[in-house]
Parts: C-alpha cells; sequence; structure tokens
C-alpha cells in the first residue's frame, strides 16, 4: 500500500511551456527601450524557443540585438529571467486529483530540480504548500543533489518515515527522474502527453525507466488502486 506519493514540478504540476513564456515576455519588457522593442525581443525569444535553442537562448539574443547588449549583459537577461515573478497555473484537474489523494490519507510531497530562485518563485506562485510537505527543492540541499542523486528522495523518505517501498515519484524526464527512486524501491510512474518539452525524450537504457507511464495525472489515483470520485 503505497503511504505517499512525490511530485516533480515542472511539466508535471503545471505546464512548463508557461514558464517559458511568462519569463520571455518580462525579459522582453525589461530590456525593451520601447513596446515596439520589446515586442521585437518577445517574437525573437518564442520563435528560438519553438525552433529548439535551449541552453544559450540569452546568448544568441545578445548578438541578434547588439543595442540591447550594449545595455544589459547576459547574466542579467539570465538573472531577470531566473528572477521573475512566473505567471503559471496548476494544469487542469491537478487540484481535484490532489485533493482525491489527500482524502485517501496519502503523504504528498514536490521534488524539482533547477535554480533555486526560479523554482521557489514557482512554488509561491502554485501556493504548493496547500497540498504538498516538503517542497523539496533540491538546488537548496546542495550542487551534488540533482537528480539522478538519491539525496533528495531519501531525505523525504526520512522525513516521512515510510519506508521506500510504500512510496512513489511521479515525473517527466526518463533520462534522470527514475534511476535514482526505482534503485530504491519507490514506485516510478511517467506522466507522458504532447506539449510536454520532453515528451520525446527516452530513457538510456532499462534502469533510467519508469515502471508505468501514465498521459494524465487523472489516471493516478486508478494506477495507486484508489477509488476516485469522478
Amino acid at each position: 500500500m503505497i503511504g505517499g506519493v512525490v511530485f516533480d514540478l515542472d511539466d508535471t504540476l503545471y505546464p512548463e511551456r508557461q514558464y517559458v513564456r511568462s519569463g520571455f515576455a518580462h525579459v522582453a519588457a525589461m530590456a525593451g527601450r520601447t513596446q515596439s522593442e520589446s515586442q521585437a525581443l518577445a517574437a525573437w525569444l518564442e520563435d528560438a524557443f519553438e525552433a529548439g535553442i535551449r541552453g544559450d537562448t540569452f546568448d544568441r539574443l545578445a548578438l541578434a540585438f547588439p543595442e540591447v547588449a550594449r545595455r544589459l549583459s547576459v547574466p542579467a537577461l539570465v538573472d531577470a529571467y531566473r528572477t521573475h515573478e512566473p505567471a503559471i497555473e496548476l494544469a487542469p484537474g491537478v487540484e481535484l486529483v490532489l485533493q482525491d489523494l489527500l482524502a485517501h490519507g496519502l503523504r504528498l510531497g514536490v521534488l524539482s530540480d533547477g535554480p533555486l530562485a526560479s523554482q521557489a518563485a514557482k512554488a509561491r506562485r502554485l501556493r504548493l504548500d496547500r497540498w504538498f510537505d516538503p517542497v523539496l527543492l533540491t538546488a537548496s540541499l546542495g550542487p551534488g543533489a540533482r537528480k539522478p542523486s538519491a539525496q533528495g528522495f531519501e531525505a523525504i523518505a526520512r522525513d516521512w518515515n515510510i519506508d521506500h517501498v510504500r512510496l512513489a515519484y511521479v515525473a517527466d524526464n526518463p533520462q534522470k527522474d527514475f534511476v535514482a527512486p526505482r534503485r530504491l524501491g519507490w514506485l516510478t510512474m511517467r506522466l507522458r502527453h504532447t506539449g510536454q518539452l520532453r515528451f520525446s525524450l527516452e530513457s538510456p537504457s532499462a534502469e533510467f525507466q519508469a515502471a508505468l507511464e501514465i498521459g494524465s495525472l487523472g489516471e493516478l489515483p486508478d494506477r495507486l488502486g484508489l477509488r476516485t470520485p469522478w
């Protein structure tokens, strides 16, 4: 019997594209001197994202808009993106699922990688503390705690005093999310649906794969053997 469920954050509880677009809009508004320049920056950032550019987006932006680069450094642009207050919302139906899991007596937690400032801002915006305890951001544990490290999973199991075999992890990235909890004995579930940034990613080997795959969080209570009210 599962006693607790831990969730990833990005593209699991909310659509990660929302955060990307929110951050781009903020950077464009901050960097542009005029409304038309801000619109041009926002359009360039959106096009670059849809073209698959990742990691060096703001370096490329600085090259494409040298007048912006003269005013703002790339680190300043990155910092503006990571520290902005995001316009994001929980994915449709997520709140109902969380309420159902809590009604069945399960403990709920979040374990998420990413820059501490941005992940903390997402947690505040989504008011994750309404359902989850803990909301554990691996950046707060030190540089070696990012998944696929087992450190965060072990910390939550220890905090809850629940055996690993009675815990489940739900996430979206098959290249890092599931290998550690699987080795510890957790039930692992990959949330996979179109629109996710890592929808097409595959696991590098069998040990990285989740035990189960679901197309929406609405399937979760049934997969855990719980009755749902809908």
